[in-house]
């Protein structure tokens, strides 16, 4: 499998020299995908990508929302309209809500279109189809995150402390309200007032959170979307030579916008509710593959709002342990991580898990990811032969029980 690594690596950077960072919906992002199709046309018995539109601004469009509607609430409070604070504020906490921890496309309708690209390639077995796998990763790079280049030693601080000075904002206005609306003095407001005005500088930094610049994507994920289609590749030689699968479909998939708030998984989803799956899917998705000795896989996702396959997630930690020697674990996504694409498929009645090759702490996101050092140099080679060998283990045992 290391010749296989290596191809993935040359060709991830292959790509990322030719189109650069590819924001989702661009030009260059659907370059990107249909560079990708190129490439595995040849080995695949079906090759197609699949446009959708979508709105990239809106994901995180609440960031800003939520900066003037603290700044006008807090206003508010000071001439004592507490109702109308309250009813602003709750607005705000609720887009977060659903916009984010949720990833409801509240904000979508609001926001410029673009137009996305997904690419599915497929192997089809020597027989019966009977199951299908889907090796999936995304090609659309995210926006630098500011506070990851910047300080990222307060990055928690500053997000947390931002978001929670509007939390709390919001809950003293309405204690005020009730307060009042009992006829019992609030002259005193303005202490908190006060307090609030001073946490204000917490709350405008976030509206430089995000660059508009993006990064150049090599290891999220660009590489991982390589390393599908080189799987898909391996499967086609191995069928030739006689030693295909007997009833196991090979789907490799690069999704678009993920960084969008997984919109290019969510068309591929809603698709599915007037062409549903005709036989069992499941769906190993790749994610950040920096570094080998930080492999684990996921059981939860969105923010911990969907629930994954704990048995396929169990057997691929298995899998891992066996192949690496070291104890691989299943965890939970952590709340305020985002989401994978996973999430988006699991949706869809896919028995679906990431695996993940980064740890979920500030010293290894601030290292590489959303950030400009994103390059090609960040990926671990170990790291994409394991999934390889990840993914061939795990479809000859699926290949095997279907």
């Amino acid at each position: 499998m290391k010749k296989h690594a290596h191809n993935i690596i040359a060709l991830t950077g292959t790509i990322i020299d030719e189109f650069g960072p590819r924001a989702a919906g661009s030009p260059e992002s659907r370059g990107s995908a249909d560079a990708l199709a190129a490439t595995v046309a040849p080995f695949a018995n079906d090759v197609r990508t699949e446009d959708f539109t979508f709105s990239p601004g809106a994901f995180l469009g609440w960031i800003r929302i939520l900066v003037a509607a603290y700044v006008v609430a807090l206003g508010c409070m000071w001439l004592g309209w507490y109702l109308i604070s309250s009813l602003i504020l709750l607005g705000a906490v609720a887009l977060l809500v659903f916009q984010f921890f949720l990833y409801k496309e509240v904000l979508d309708p609001f926001y410029p279109k673009f137009r996305g690209r997904n690419v599915l390639a497929s192997l089809e077995p020597e027989g019966e189809v009977r199951g299908e796998l889907m090796i999936s990763g995304h090609h659309d790079s995210a926006r630098i995150f500011n506070f990851l280049v910047h300080q990222p030693k307060l990055y928690l601080l500053r997000i947390n402390g931002g978001i929670g000075s509007l939390v709390t904002l919001a809950l003293t206005n309405i204690i005020l309200l009730v307060l009042a609306l009992a006829g019992i003095n609030t002259s005193w407001a303005w202490i908190p007032a006060l307090v609030f005005t001073v946490l204000l500088a917490l709350v405008l930094q976030l509206w430089f959170f995000a660059s508009k610049n993006h990064t150049p994507g090599a290891g999220d994920n660009l590489a991982s979307s390589v390393t599908a289609l080189e799987y898909l590749k391996i499967c086609a030689a191995a069928k030739e030579r006689g030693k295909g699968f007997k009833h196991l479909r090979i789907t490799a998939v690069s999704w678009d916008a993920e960084e969008a708030g997984l919109r290019g998984a969510r068309a591929w989803r809603k698709n599915r509710e007037t062409d549903p799956l005709q036989h069992p899917v499941w769906n190993l998705n790749l994610e950040c593959l920096y570094d080998v000795n930080a492999l684990f896989m996921l059981t939860s996702d969105i923010n911990g709002s969907v629930q994954l396959s704990h048995a396929l997630a169990e057997r691929c930690a298995r899998i891992l342990t066996e192949i690496t020697g070291r104890d691989v674990t299943v965890k939970p996504i952590g709340f305020l991580a985002g989401g994978t694409d996973a999430g988006e498929t699991a949706k869809a009645g896919v028995e679906a898990t990431t695996l993940m090759g980064m740890p979920f702490s500030i010293d290894a996101l601030a290292a590489v990811y959303h950030t400009p050092k994103d390059t090609i140099e960040a990926v671990s080679a170990e790291a994409v032969e394991t999934a390889l060998m990840l993914a061939d283990t795990l479809a000859k045992e699926l290949d095997g029980e279907i």
